[in-house]
Parts: structure tokens; C-alpha cells; sequence
């Protein structure tokens, strides 16, 4: 964990968040996840890992957006939670940084509610996900509702990896894992797939009023380079960056993905 003191909250409408760091507020928006709460433990330590450059010079505020939701939901739905909890608590507009699924939800959030949304970066997501990467949450979803949590880590580590290889190594750690990465995986997870699977703004993409950043990365297995750059190309004051090598976990692991957002966000 980084020696930034976490605060830890909920804020209605039953929006558990963290914030560390100090300086402008800046949301993060995280991914998927198999557990409804908030992350604890290595998970936490992971997450504070992950966040710690940009917690060196930002308030950096982590929502849990997708706690008590109940299929079905759209994507809209989803975002406004987030945006209903931002109005009254922090000073709007504001920097948002979504990242995979709740790079989904970043990019739903700017379009409904765009008076909340000064700059905005869309990390390993897009306006829709490829054919491919909606077949591999469906195959999740079928996993996770019958309850075969092993079957639900192999889908998910085999996924994220960027190469032949990789996937066989990180879906055996993930089957390893599955048991208690998804032990509590349940509703929430089932309807955010089924509204991602769903969703795909592609032709309200010129409505996008905040300048925007879209980060993804040349093998990643739920997108393409072309939806990456598509989906920026398409927003009035929008431009992308795709990680060359890299799969969909790569991403924000790459040697520039902090430099990258701090530097948008900073109009450098």
C-alpha cells in the first residue's frame, strides 16, 4: 500500500468510495470485479499500487459504482449512480478516469451528464466492445451464475493476457484464484455484464463535450486498436494512444500509462 492515508466512505445513493492523495479531485472509475465491496487486503494494496502516482499529485477518489445493482440496468442507469453521488461531493466539473468496464461507465457518465466531466480518459474501453470480447463476458456471466468460480478466473486471466502464452499462464493462476477472486460474485456482476453487452454509444460519440483520452493497448482481447482509435476519432476534441505489445491487463501497467493521463489532465 502506499503511505498516503486512505478515507474510506459512502455517499448516497450507496456509493462506497476510498480517496487518498491530496490536490484536485480526480475520480477513478475501476473495472469488472467479482466482489461487491470494497477492495480490502492485497486487493487494496493492489489498487493503492496502481494509483499512487497519480494520488502524488491528485485526490484521487476510487467509487465503487456498481455496488446493490439488480438486473436488469442499462449502462445510463449504472452511470447514474456515480454522477448522483459526484453533483453533491465534489467540486464538478472534474477530471474522470474509467478504467475497462468502468471505462463504459466514464464515457455513459460524460455524455448524460456532461456539467460534471472537465476532462475525461477512457482506459482499455471503447464505444462498444468487439464481438469477441462480448462472447468472453457472456461465457463469464454463464460461469459465474452457475457457479463454477474456477471456470470464471481461467476466462477471465486467459483474457487479459496479450499473447498465446501468456494466456495459458494467467488463466491457470486465474483458475487457481477463481474461488476467491468470484466468491462472492453474484447479481452486480451478472448486471453489469448484461448491460455492457448491451451498450454502444458509437453514434452519440460527437455529444462528448470534454476533451478525452482514449488508452488502449494493440492485443488487448475485448477491444481492437481500430475501436480504440475509432471511438476517439469520433468525439469532437478526442484522441487515443494504443500500447503496442500489450494486452488488456498490460495497459495499466505500461512504463508510460501515468504519464500519459497526468499529462492530458494537465493539457500538456
Amino acid at each position: 500500500m502506499t503511505k498516503t492515508p486512505v478515507v474510506r466512505g459512502e455517499w448516497p445513493p450507496g456509493i462506497p468510495y476510498f480517496r487518498l492523495g491530496s490536490g484536485a479531485p480526480l475520480v477513478y472509475l475501476p473495472g469488472l470485479s467479482g466482489s461487491p465491496h470494497l477492495p480490502s487486503g492485497a486487493g487494496l494494496w493492489m489498487q493503492g499500487r496502481l494509483l499512487a502516482p497519480f494520488a502524488r499529485r491528485r485526490d484521487v477518489v476510487w467509487m465503487h459504482w456498481s455496488e446493490g445493482l439488480v438486473a436488469p440496468v442499462t449502462m445510463a442507469q449504472i452511470a447514474a449512480a456515480p454522477a448522483a453521488a459526484i453533483g453533491p461531493h465534489l467540486p464538478a466539473p472534474l477530471d474522470v478516469v474509467g478504467v475497462s468496464t468502468g471505462g463504459s461507465v466514464a464515457l455513459q457518465l460524460a455524455l448524460d451528464h456532461p456539467e460534471l466531466v472537465r476532462r475525461l480518459v477512457i482506459v482499455s474501453a471503447a464505444h462498444r466492445l468487439s464481438d469477441h470480447g462480448r462472447q468472453v463476458q457472456r461465457d463469464l456471466a454463464a460461469a459465474v451464475h452457475t457457479g463454477r468460480t474456477r471456470r470464471a478466473g481461467a476466462i477471465m486471466g486467459a483474457e487479459v493476457a496479450a499473447s498465446a502464452a501468456g494466456s495459458a499462464l494467467f488463466g491457470a493462476a486465474g483458475w487457481l484464484m477463481g474461488r476467491s477472486t468470484f466468491a462472492h460474485a453474484g447479481a452486480e456482476l451478472l448486471a453489469v455484464i448484461e448491460a455492457e453487452d448491451d451498450f454502444d454509444v458509437g453514434d452519440r460519440l460527437g455529444q462528448v463535450a470534454a476533451p478525452t483520452l482514449v488508452i488502449g493497448a494493440e492485443r488487448d482481447r475485448f477491444y481492437t486498436p481500430q475501436l480504440f482509435r475509432e471511438t476517439a476519432a469520433r468525439i469532437p476534441d478526442g484522441r487515443s494512444i494504443v500500447y503496442p505489445g500489450v494486452g488488456h491487463l498490460g495497459t495499466t501497467l505500461h512504463r508510460r500509462y501515468h504519464r500519459d493521463v497526468l499529462a492530458f489532465l494537465t493539457g500538456r
